[in-house]
């Protein structure tokens, strides 16, 4: 924000390089972009927590009229305290060049974000552990053709998924809790149900997965990354998302070689 400022007061864009002072111009482009900044966060927060279930191009475009039209019309009717209409671009140039500036910055987010996602640990090297050497066969011991199987008490991860509905996806990535609800992360995108947070846990494998955070459970095998940052860890998941880990959980977490 202070370096849009500092370039704006130096180059004086509309000719307000000429016009105008060096001290209006550093206050003049100093309220538009403190204005622009404020609102343009507030409207993104908004579309991306109403909006959470669609993509990050798709909360863009829903986003542009939601900032561009409002903050343009604030921006002309206070250019126009200072400045003829006659000097002034015309209204559409001004929400051209505003709707341009929104999407290029949505883009460097978007890079940005692109740029921090590790590699997944599927497409790196691993060192190859010798083969196991077939069992010997026993003749004293014979495979019993009407055993059956032993029942598994463990919980079935497939009948939490059903409560999703029928495009709930084959498996499970990650929960999150979020107010009364849960966010259920899924390979087909996110889910929302609404059930407590225990009693969603309890109906999964303890063996697939763990919660690392009292507001977070995460599957053991959809952990691509761990970011340390001091004293503090994060689970990077295959969706891209940094997990944090509390430190209650940290000790489960090392002894399961995790972190």
């Amino acid at each position: 924000m202070i370096g849009a400022t500092i370039i704006c007061t130096l180059v004086g864009p509309f000719d307000t390089y000429y016009q105008d002072t060096f001290l209006f111009r550093l206050y003049f482009w100093g309220a538009i972009v403190l204005t622009s900044t404020t609102y343009g966060c507030l409207a993104s927060v908004w579309t991306n927590l109403t909006f959470r279930h669609l993509s990050f191009w798709q909360r863009t475009l829903i986003n542009l009229p939601i900032f561009t039209l409002p903050f343009s019309l604030v921006s002309w009717e206070f250019s126009s305290i200072y400045y003829t209409r006659q000097a002034m671009p015309h209204p559409m140039v001004v929400v051209i060049l505003v709707g341009a500036v929104d999407l290029f910055v949505h883009a460097c987010i978007y890079v940005s974000r692109a740029s921090r996602r590790p590699v997944s640990l599927s497409q790196q090297t691993l060192p190859q552990m010798p083969a196991k050497a077939p069992p010997m066969h026993d003749p004293a011991v014979e495979p019993q053709e009407n055993a059956k199987p032993e029942p598994d008490d463990k919980p079935d991860e497939c009948a939490f998924l059903r409560r999703l509905g029928p495009n709930s996806g084959s498996y499970l990535i990650r929960l999150a809790m979020n107010d009364h609800y849960i966010e259920a992360h899924t390979d087909t995108g996110i889910h929302m149900l609404y059930m407590r947070f225990g009693d969603a846990i309890a109906e999964l494998n303890a063996e697939d997965g763990a919660k690392v955070h009292r507001s977070h459970w995460v599957r053991f095998a959809e952990i691509i990354d761990v970011e340390r940052s001091g004293p503090k860890v994060a689970l990077v998941m295959s969706d891209g998302v940094s997990v944090p880990v509390s430190r209650s959980h940290k000790t489960f977490l090392q002894e399961k070689g995790i972190i």
